[in-house]
């Protein structure tokens, strides 16, 4: 066989194996109980970037945290991680127009407060806000600083 035939097979098969790698992963990481769609914006203090912009991502549930694993990452572990009483939602606001489009469709863009590593912003449906926002209030007591005591 000539190299001008082989060479476009192999970087077709390489192309193809990555395409089924990351729909894999992808399809994996949303089958998982309490997964939900969740965009990052990448830019900010906690994940610093050369160019701001919104990375598409899903989010785990955890017991006492919630996991962020990026949609076109090959890495088994999570990218990002917060602890469920070092998190605060501070606002929500629907997508300004030139957001819309950098996010999924329909997402809410909530800004949240982490004590250890500052504000960040995430993407995602009003269905997981509800979610997010019950998850963190049914934290055990005492496990919550933010929420105040109850005496």
């Amino acid at each position: 066989m000539s190299l001008t035939i082989v060479v476009p097979a192999v970087l077709l098969a390489i192309v193809l194996l990555v395409i089924i790698v990351f729909s894999v992963r992808r399809r994996h990481l949303s089958r998982v109980i309490g997964a939900f769609d969740c965009s990052v914006f990448v830019g900010g203090p906690v994940y610093p970037a050369r160019r701001p912009h919104w990375r598409l991502g899903v989010s785990v549930y955890g017991k006492d945290r919630v996991d962020w694993y990026p949609v076109f990452a090959l890495a088994g572990r999570p990218h990002l991680s917060w602890l469920r009483g070092d998190v605060e939602i501070v606002t929500r606001e629907v997508p300004s127009d030139g957001e819309q489009f950098a996010v999924l469709p329909g997402a809410l863009l909530v800004t949240c407060r982490s004590k250890k590593s500052g504000d960040f912003r995430i993407a995602v449906s009003p269905e997981a806000y509800a979610g997010l926002a019950s998850w963190l209030e049914a934290a055990p007591p005492g496990q919550v600083g933010w929420m105040g005591r109850f005496t």
